[in-house]
């Protein structure tokens, strides 16, 4: 590939990056807004039925047309992208993933108590568990956003535009880690935390690499899905607990 097209397609890629995030961001708000402004119109509380029904319809929606533009970029470089039947010799790095998500977790645990003496639970977690706690429209929102958009969203941005559009042609590694670094930055940039960076890099790097071996974004989502559910079980847990 010539120069000219390498820079091009960066440049792209940083394009499509950045109507990812974006989009991702309109779905969240969009969803949010709508059950708000349902629930403000009729009156009524806002862990009404009427108004989660219109939350989850407007992310569906948002949701889906955010993964159809998000393919479309991820087809341009990679025509072979599609839903294809899971095959059982792929699917095992969905488990391998998540695995090393968890040996991830542990050595970021580990990287804390050695140098800050303490676990810290990064911020955007810390948020969630609060938004879980109020149970109804914010619980069932944070669980339709971590087990069902992030998946899909996230790893057509992070997997699917940055292993495609972002070095390529060069070492294997090299878009891995950038994947990672970028995945991680956008999980803290709000409230930016060295160990919780390292965390979600680390979850990152994985999603990417079982991308990388088993050449079907399909598989990243399921591993990024599997983290999130087991995750979304303990949120679900704290606010039936609390």
């Amino acid at each position: 590939m010539k120069k000219t097209d390498q820079i091009g397609t960066l440049i792209s890629g940083v394009i499509w990056v950045t109507v990812g995030i974006i989009l991702d961001f309109a779905i969240q708000l969009g969803s949010t807004y709508s059950k708000y402004g349902i629930v403000k119109w009729l009156h009524v509380d806002k862990n009404n039925p009427i108004g989660i029904t219109v939350m989850l319809l407007v992310a569906a929606i948002l949701t889906a047309l955010t993964v159809w533009i998000l393919g479309y970029a991820v087809k341009r470089k990679s025509p072979k992208t599609a839903l294809h039947p899971f095959r059982g010799d792929k699917l095992v790095w969905v488990g391998y993933g998540y695995v090393m998500i968890i040996g991830a977790g542990i050595l970021t645990v580990a990287l804390q108590l050695i140098f800050s003496h303490q676990q810290i639970t990064a911020s955007n977690q810390v948020a969630l568990e609060e938004m879980a706690r109020k149970g109804g429209a914010a619980l069932i929102f944070v669980v339709v956003l971590a087990v069902f958009v992030a998946p899909l969203v996230e790893e057509l941005i992070f997997r699917g535009i940055i292993l495609n559009y972002f070095f390529k042609e060069g070492p294997w590694w090299l878009n891995v880690i950038i994947s990672g670094v970028l995945f991680g930055y956008f999980h803290v940039f709000q409230d930016f935390q060295i160990f919780a960076f390292i965390q979600y890099s680390l979850m990152g790097i994985v999603l990417a690499i079982v991308y990388k071996k088993t050449k079907q974004i399909q598989y990243a989502m399921a591993t990024h899905m599997l983290n999130n559910s087991i995750a979304a079980l303990s949120l679900i847990g704290m606010a039936f607990g609390s």
